[in-house]
């Protein structure tokens, strides 16, 4: 901002240096006053439980969804499309058991469809994680998924202690971050004497829906 300076006249100077003084601290006055509002301002939109920093921890979007049940969490959830013309997809996401006492994800339904669970990773030891899709040989797939890349689709997790939990989670193409993330096996296999775990939903029903999520479904724009 530029300030008028008065040209000093004989018996004006002092008035009119003093009229720059003046206009000069009132300028520092309210960079000061903008400053302080300023601070103010910042400090609340990144501070405090309701902090955008906060808030984006427990928010969908392309990172991943966050969910809590019991001493189960859910963390970036997210589901990655699998070879265009197919209706496949898995679910990346990390599964980790805080609590003292073994659990087992018993019941997975993605887009109201059932799911393929890699045999022998539905079970969470104590105080332990375990990563599906991503850097890791255990797998949730959907092979019915008829959503498009950009769009929500309800996930439920069932445990059988814990609990169910649900959650509303994006589906991406694999390209970037998720590039090389796709299915494994490609297609529905059967099952083999043994396996524990190949589709669930099975014929139990799910577990009882012991919390509510920590991420917030998205709301309609």
């Amino acid at each position: 901002m530029r300030i008028s300076r008065p040209y000093p006249t004989r018996g004006s100077c002092s008035r009119g240096f003093a009229t720059v003084a003046l206009v000069t601290r009132s300028h520092a006055a309210a960079l000061v006053a903008f400053a302080a509002l300023s601070t103010t301002l910042l400090a609340g939109c990144w501070n405090g439980p309701g902090s955008t920093t906060m808030m984006q921890a427990s928010m969908n979007s392309g990172n991943g969804v966050q969910a809590t049940v019991g001493p189960i969490k859910v963390e970036n959830a997210t589901l990655v499309a699998g070879p265009e013309g197919t209706t496949t997809a898995t679910l990346t996401a990390r599964i980790i058991n805080t609590g003292q006492a073994p659990d087992a994800l018993v019941y997975v339904v993605i887009a109201n469809g059932p799911a393929y669970v890699t045999p022998g990773s539905e079970t969470f030891a104590p105080n332990a994680s375990v990563s599906f899709g991503f850097d890791s040989q255990n797998w949730i797939n959907t092979y019915t998924l008829k959503a498009a890349t950009g769009t929500y689709v309800p996930v439920e997790l069932g445990f059988k202690d814990a609990g169910l939990v649900k959650i509303s989670v994006l589906v991406v193409p694999p390209v970037g971050y998720y590039k090389g993330i796709a299915p494994n096996p490609a297609t529905l296999p059967s099952a083999t004497p043994g396996e524990t775990a190949v589709v669930m939903p099975s014929d139990s029903a799910a577990p009882s829906d012991a919390a509510a999520p920590t991420s917030p479904s998205p709301s309609a724009s």
